[in-house]
């Protein structure tokens, strides 16, 4: 199993490799042209970077996650949808803001003070990168 995992591995950083080589050859106006194969290049490559790491043993595997995770699984995915929901009509900046606001404070452990900081920055600092960096027309 040892070897498999290794040459697997092998294959797949050097896909990365190749593949992040390629992305950054890219030769286009847009800026974010090349952020989409970049980053999968990137996450292939880590990905196979995680096969060189000793695999666990059946008594160190994690146990199953009980419901609680799972529901917490669903209401992220339920808050998502909702996100897309109410993105159009309020725009990306206020409805970015909202998402983070509900994520933060139902699973985060933050006062009221970090949490409208932390989803202004987050909010803004999304809004910087797919407008200002990327160039996206946003709703």
């Amino acid at each position: 199993m040892r070897r498999a995992n290794l040459l697997c591995g092998g294959v797949l950083v050097a896909l990365g490799a190749i593949s992040l080589f390629e992305a950054l050859r890219i030769r286009d106006d847009w800026p974010g042209a090349k952020l989409m194969p970049a980053a999968l290049a990137l996450v292939l490559a880590v990905l196979g970077a995680g096969h060189f790491v000793p695999a666990m043993t059946p008594a160190e595997l994690p146990a199953w996650p009980d419901a609680s995770p799972r529901r917490r699984v669903a209401f992220v995915f339920g808050v998502l949808v909702l996100y897309v929901a109410v993105l159009p009509p309020l725009g990306f900046l206020p409805a970015t803001a909202l998402f983070v606001l509900v994520l933060l404070r139902t699973l985060g452990a933050f006062s009221w003070a970090a949490t409208i900081v932390l989803t202004g920055a987050i909010a803004i600092a999304s809004h910087v990168v797919f407008k200002r960096w990327l160039g996206m027309p946003l709703p």
